[in-house]
């Protein structure tokens, strides 16, 4: 056998190794399609659920956030009358006080 048919022989065994090496990583690629393509499948089952369940939630926000708001409505004149009470005092104790800062500096300056 020359030294030419002992190349050709190593290079169709190469080509033997490479066309192998190739179908198994083709095989691999399609497994992982595969798996891609079951996932795809039931995307569209899990989208319905996440919207169903987005639509719930929203549903719920808007009956609390109304009920928060009747809430403070009806809690709103609590608030004022407070506020009137608490200015009503300071007025009533601002004179106190200033009588009370004038004895003390008409004592001190004795």
């Amino acid at each position: 056998m020359s030294l030419t048919g002992i190349g050709v022989i190593l290079i169709g065994i190469a080509f033997l190794v490479l066309a192998i090496y190739l179908a198994w990583t083709l095989n691999n690629l399609a497994h992982v399609l595969r798996g891609i393509e079951k996932t795809v499948d039931h995307l569209p089952d899990q989208l319905d659920d996440i919207f169903r369940e987005t639509g719930n939630l929203i549903n719920q926000t808007n009956s609390t956030v109304s009920d928060v708001n009747e809430k403070l409505r009806a809690i709103s004149p609590l608030f004022y009358i407070v506020g009137d009470v608490s200015e009503m005092s300071r007025k009533l104790t601002s004179p106190l006080s200033k009588f009370k800062m004038s004895a003390r500096k008409r004592k001190e300056s004795q």
